[in-house]
């Protein structure tokens, strides 16, 4: 992928630093989530089980997103996307220009940890397999998704999705869209 420049500012106890990770998708899309809660909610999981198809079946999964347990961006193509976390205050990673989807508002609570992964996770439940840690602090959040891609000569060069984290008060109301098309990958016809 091509030469992304992301300005890293100073942490402080109540922040958190902007971070790039690498993220492989290899089922659908990408999830956030703390895993405390995750497991509260459902009293207990056993590793192998399929909460994806009880969200995609069931209420679970309205209940899981509105609720600020789980993030998810859906409907993706299998790839390795760059994943830029910041705070919704600080200044953007990428051009403007590049982005060409947003999505959001979607609610998160944090009590434990925030962990970002692919969605394979939820569709046989490995607690730790492939879950990268986010440095988000307990909290609640208003979370926007933006998707970019950058083209070089008629290619893709660079692609992947900001994630802005947005501290809040109160758990916000869940505004974003499941339905939303968030592919990067696709080119304009």
């Amino acid at each position: 992928m091509g030469g992304l420049v992301v300005k890293v500012p100073v942490a402080t106890k109540s922040k958190f630093l902007m971070q790039v990770f690498d993220v492989i998708v290899d089922f659908n899309g990408i999830v956030i989530f703390d895993p405390l809660l995750l497991e509260r909610f459902y009293t207990k999981l056993t590793p192998g089980e399929n909460l994806y198809e009880r969200f995609t079946g069931s209420e679970e999964g309205d209940a899981v997103v509105s609720q600020g347990i789980v993030v998810p961006l859906i409907g993706i193509n299998d790839s390795i996307y760059k994943v830029i976390i910041r705070q919704g205050n600080e200044e953007p990673a990428i051009p403007q220009d590049s982005i060409i989807v947003s999505n959001g508002s979607f609610p998160l609570r944090v009590v434990g940890r925030a962990v970002i992964s692919d969605m394979s996770t939820l569709l046989e439940w490995s607690p730790g397999d492939g879950w990268q840690e986010l440095p988000i602090p307990a909290g609640m959040y208003s979370v926007r998704i933006n998707g970019f891609r950058q083209m070089e000569k008629g290619t893709v060069s660079n692609f992947g999705y900001e994630i802005m984290f947005d501290r809040c008060d109160n758990l916000p109301k869940f505004t974003g869209s499941l339905s939303q098309n968030m592919q990067v990958l696709e080119l304009p016809e």
